[in-house]
């Protein structure tokens, strides 16, 4: 169906600005995902009211043949669609080994998981066997759908104004742990701050706008990403499609193909070891600056045009053919 005729796609997202004005990961994969799906000839309709009833009427009016919820506090309303279903979360501790770290998230989002037991289209296998052995969603149900990044909003070079700099581009919070890594000199910080324990007069570049995150990222040697929790981010998926290579905590390692040189994972029991970390963003920094090109050919396999063909259109496809709800 998906390669034969148009599709009306309904994505409900979280009721904030789509796309978002400024941070807001999960608001610019919707945004850039609609704007794909449209390129491809579908009809995407996003849904993002404060008021869940005027989104069922909405969506009600549009007939899609296929709903996408995109955020977790919205999973209640799957009973109530009557269309052709999935629901996708991008809460960073969906991990076996992780769930000491759900908190308040459990019962108030992850148990209604279990209640409702939704087709769920997950973001990394990680994701989706906690939700086949914790939620006891059963495995036809749960679909492994990566996210996507549009490599042409981003400006690329062979030379960057910053080779010898790293760039941490993350919201600065407890969950990133940036705070962590203000020793090492060559590494610079941008995001909107939320961690009282940063210290922004360290290499702080403030929070960066969309333009200037298109514009600015290829300009440095490579990206770090070290948080204690991640769904699959799109960051990573960023900085490939700018020619950097990554240094990420074990627990930023979804779809990534680890065998790849610039591509560097810092196991979690060296976190705390700066002179360690420091010396493998040094590493990964000299390979990735003189290997772009390597890079981005590997970025070629996010781009949301290969997930939409080879995972999101053939997903909607099994679950409307299935009959699966």
């Amino acid at each position: 169906r998906w390669n034969q005729e148009a599709m009306r796609i309904s994505i409900v997202g979280p009721p904030l600005p789509i796309p978002p004005l400024g941070w807001g990961a999960v608001e610019s994969l919707i945004w850039d995902m609609k704007l794909s799906l449209e390129e491809m000839g579908h009809k995407v309709q996003i849904l993002n009211d404060p008021d869940p009833n005027k989104m069922l009427h909405l969506m009600h009016e549009f007939g899609p043949d296929f709903v996408h919820i995109n955020y977790d506090d919205w999973i209640p309303l799957y009973p109530h669609i009557t269309y052709p279903c999935a629901c996708t979360t991008h809460f960073a501790y969906l991990d076996m080994d992780r769930q000491d770290m759900m908190g308040p998230y459990k019962e108030r989002v992850f148990d209604m998981f279990s209640l409702i037991r939704p087709v769920v289209f997950g973001l990394s296998d990680a994701v989706n066997e906690i939700y086949q052995y914790l939620a006891e969603i059963p495995s036809h149900k749960l679909f492994l759908n990566p996210n996507g990044v549009m490599s042409k909003n981003f400006r690329v070079t062979d030379d960057p104004k910053h080779s010898e700099s790293s760039i941490y581009l993350a919201k600065i919070d407890h969950r990133k742990r940036q705070y962590l890594f203000q020793d090492i000199k060559s590494l610079y910080y941008a995001g909107n701050i939320a961690e009282d324990r940063f210290d922004q007069t360290k290499n702080y570049l403030g929070e960066w706008k969309k333009e200037v995150l298109f514009d600015s990222l290829t300009e440095y040697g490579n990206l770090v990403l070290l948080s204690d929790g991640e769904a699959h981010p799109l960051v990573c998926m960023e900085a490939f499609a700018a020619g950097l290579g990554v240094v990420v905590s074990e627990w930023a390692t979804a779809n990534l193909d680890l065998n790849r040189e610039f591509i560097t994972v810092i196991p979690e029991d060296h976190i705390h070891q700066t002179k360690y970390v420091e010396h493998l963003i040094n590493k990964n920094r000299e390979y990735s600056i003189n290997n772009r090109q390597e890079i981005l050919d590997y970025a070629k396999q996010f781009e949301w045009s290969t997930i939409l063909a080879d995972y999101y259109l053939p997903n909607i496809e099994k679950v409307i053919d299935g009959k699966i709800k």
